[in-house]
């Protein structure tokens, strides 16, 4: 009787394993049918799925008997469901997908705190997508940011790389990543080496006040950069690039996506030296950095991910010195991030972020190291979201933000001191989905300074589409932003320029602006148009003046208006040739004070052929105007108006900095066994500055660059 029991059990699963078949095809482009990697095929409402490789090829098994929907998706291509009756094995299966003209659906979460698409967002904001990133060819933050937007100009400041977008100086432009704020320089900036290029997912830029969601430092804007996430079982991934000036990089990432969660590993290593600009040295640097990140899936409700990083970099500002002193940079991150979905709709996440970033004075021939900065950040927040008749969306939270600063330039009396702050915040936005042509979003934000006491910020946009092909955004943002610590407390002899002393100012007042931004979006098939103009009126702005010949100090300069238009077209032609274009124009009443550059542009062009399939190469053309600007130096002062904090002039030095334009060509080349080469000629046409100066460009001239990529997936 048991042997004819376990032999009827085996009939059974035997009778049970043949009901189950495979579906297997390739995904091709339906214009030139090449074949298409990273293609998401699966069955709705089920887990049976599968993605393509370098191939297009895919392949689902064990799929029982049935009738199913199959769902077809892929970045810059159109969604695709067919009907399918599951009998038998289905082999060959061929599918076409169509391109999408323009590329609008990327997942934002900037704007909002949640994710959402790009074309739901009441808000403004522009992404750059990896594939974006991918066909720049950049081996740096600052290029990418520089060659892909028109209203962001990097200077220099004192050997290091400030940044001004659409008029606002790097204190009023908040840098994330993944949304956390990372520690920087003792001039405003983060430090750029620290982001590898090569991790980033996605970058979501928001132009203009965002106060209401992020306090302050984001008056000007916020810079989130989304870093990868793995979506292979297992994938491994290594580039090298050789350029100009003994330019190196190395990168390398190895990670896993698995039931239980993800993880990741990625390792950088840069170099380059020093080099001349005009007589002058332009300083070198070797950094390299580690970032693991682990997320684990706790049952179907709750997920937690953590995350470390590590970075190091040397700066050699050349010459004698450089023999001599070098700087040495140290950062430490770790975040540890929980969500809990309390229901498909609601969502809880609590997360705490630390970062610490050190500088120090190592003298190279004693081999001894002198700490001369240190600035450490905390960061625990707690949100909640809900999405309400599967249309309106709320977003609640609470933040704790807590700083402390350490700098050779809070001297008194010959030692350092630590200055530290710390906001409590609360903060609430809601959308409400009004129709099919309507979206209002509603936010406000309170934070409480430990010496600037309690600020309200709101916001109120909206979001109306006439039409499917035309987009419509509006609004108003409420900003404020605490001066800094070394705003506050700086109390520094210079020994260069003749030597002069700066000074902060402990009766700062916190800056307040009110900013307002319309915006215009068009698709037509192959053609997007994006228009934008935003005004914001800053009272209580903070800036530094000459008290006397040998002082600078610190003081609220009364009221700033900053206006600013963007215009920018993007043109498929043809499946093979792309051009994008973009226009702005900045315009400040600051007069002699203003340092920004009123003129920029950008163009660029692709062209990818099509007679290699896979191996396409495409040919990239692009570049970057910036207009001329009259930077004025005070002269000799006498007296200053206490009230208005106005210095009275009696000689400026007007410096013309001129207009200059640089441009790339690139050229990305896949290969086969999943190696890819890319080569290029930064600065194309040789262009150099007559001066190394705070205003000038600091390039090199035309450099040269080859890289070679592979990836296992």
């Amino acid at each position: 009787m048991r042997t004819i029991f376990l032999l009827t059990f085996l009939l059974t699963c035997l009778c049970i394993k043949a009901q189950n078949y495979t579906i297997s095809g390739k995904i091709v482009n339906n214009k030139n049918k090449q074949e298409l990697s990273n293609v998401n095929i699966g069955l709705q409402g089920t887990f049976y799925g599968s993605i393509t490789d370098q191939n297009g090829n895919f392949r689902i098994p064990e799929i029982p008997k049935g009738d199913y929907i199959l769902c077809i998706s892929a970045v810059g291509y159109e969604s695709q469901r067919q009907t399918l009756s599951i009998q038998d094995n289905i082999n060959e299966l061929l599918i076409e997908i169509t391109e999408k003209p323009i590329e609008l659906d990327q997942v934002v979460v900037t704007a909002s705190r949640t994710e959402r698409d790009l074309k739901n967002i009441p808000i403004a904001v522009q992404v750059i997508s990896r594939k974006a990133i991918e066909k720049m060819q950049v081996s740096n933050m600052r290029d990418l940011l520089e060659y892909e937007l028109p209203g962001i100009d990097f200077t220099n400041n004192g050997g290091y790389t400030k940044i001004n977008m659409l008029g606002f100086g790097s204190k009023y432009v908040l840098f994330l990543v993944d949304g956390e704020r990372m520690a920087g320089e003792s001039f405003d900036n983060i430090d750029y080496n620290r982001i590898n290029t090569e991790n980033i997912e996605r970058i979501e830029i928001v132009k203009g006040a965002s106060s209401s969601l992020y306090g302050s430092n984001a008056v000007g804007g916020v810079i989130n950069i989304i870093t990868k996430k793995p979506s292979y079982l297992f994938n491994t991934q290594a580039s090298i690039r050789y350029g100009s000036n003994k330019e190196q990089n190395y990168n390398l990432s190895v990670s896993s996506k698995q039931k239980w969660g993800w993880a990741s590993l990625t390792g950088a290593y840069k170099t380059r030296d020093v080099y001349q600009l005009a007589g002058s040295n332009v300083a070198g640097y070797e950094d390299y950095s580690i970032n693991p990140k682990v997320s684990f899936n706790l049952g179907q409700k709750l997920d937690i991910e953590a995350n470390g990083g590590y970075f190091f970099k040397e700066r050699n500002p050349g010459g004698i010195d450089g023999t001599k002193l070098r700087d040495r940079f140290y950062d430490y991150t770790g975040g540890l991030k929980g969500t809990y979905s309390i229901s498909n709709k609601q969502h809880i996440s609590v997360s705490g972020n630390y970062d610490k970033y050190d500088k120090y004075d190592y003298y190279k021939r004693l081999k001894e190291e002198e700490k001369k900065y240190e600035n450490e950040q905390m960061r625990f927040s707690a949100l909640y979201d809900i999405m309400i008749a599967d249309k309106h969306s709320l977003v609640a939270g609470v933040e704790y933000f807590t700083e402390d600063l350490m700098t050779y330039m809070f001297e008194s009396e010959g030692t350092n001191e630590n200055r530290d702050a710390q906001t409590y915040s609360a903060f609430a936005q809601q959308d409400w989905v009004l129709n099919d042509k309507v979206t209002l979003v509603g936010g406000l934000r309170y934070d409480y300074h430990s010496q600037f006491k309690g600020h309200l910020t709101p916001r109120l946009s909206t979001m109306y589409k006439p039409s499917d092909k035309i987009t419509l955004r509006g609004g108003y943002s409420g900003g404020f932003r605490s001066p800094t610590l070394k705003e506050l407390y700086t109390d520094w002899y210079h020994p260069y320029g003749g030597g002069f002393q700066i000074k902060g100012n402990k009766d700062l007042k916190a800056e307040i602006s009110n900013n307002f931004n319309l915006s215009a979006e068009g698709i037509f098939g192959r053609t997007s148009v994006t228009a934008m103009g935003q005004y914001s009126i800053i009272d209580d702005q903070i800036d530094n003046v000459w008290l006397h010949e040998d002082t600078i100090q610190y003081f609220n300069m009364g009221k700033t208006k900053i206006f600013s238009t963007e215009l920018s077209v993007s043109h498929r032609f043809t499946d093979n040739i792309l051009v994008k274009g973009s226009y702005t124009y900045v315009h400040n009443d600051l007069k002699k004070r203003s340092t920004t550059r009123p003129h920029t542009a950008t163009l660029r062009l692709d062209y990818t052929s099509s007679f290699l399939k896979k191996y396409n190469p495409t040919i990239s053309f692009s570049g970057k105007y910036l207009s001329g600007v009259d930077i004025y130096q005070l002269g000799n002062t006498d007296e200053i108006d206490d009230e208005a904090g106005i210095i009275t002039e009696e000689e400026d030095i007007k410096t013309h900095y001129e207009g200059y334009s640089i441009w790339r060509l690139t050229l990305a080349q896949p290969l086969p066994f999943n190696f890819s080469l890319s080569a290029g000629i930064n600065n194309l046409f040789d262009y150099k500055a007559k001066s190394y100066s705070f205003y000038s460009s600091v390039s090199p001239g035309r450099t040269f660059y080859i890289g070679l990529k592979w990836s296992l997936k």
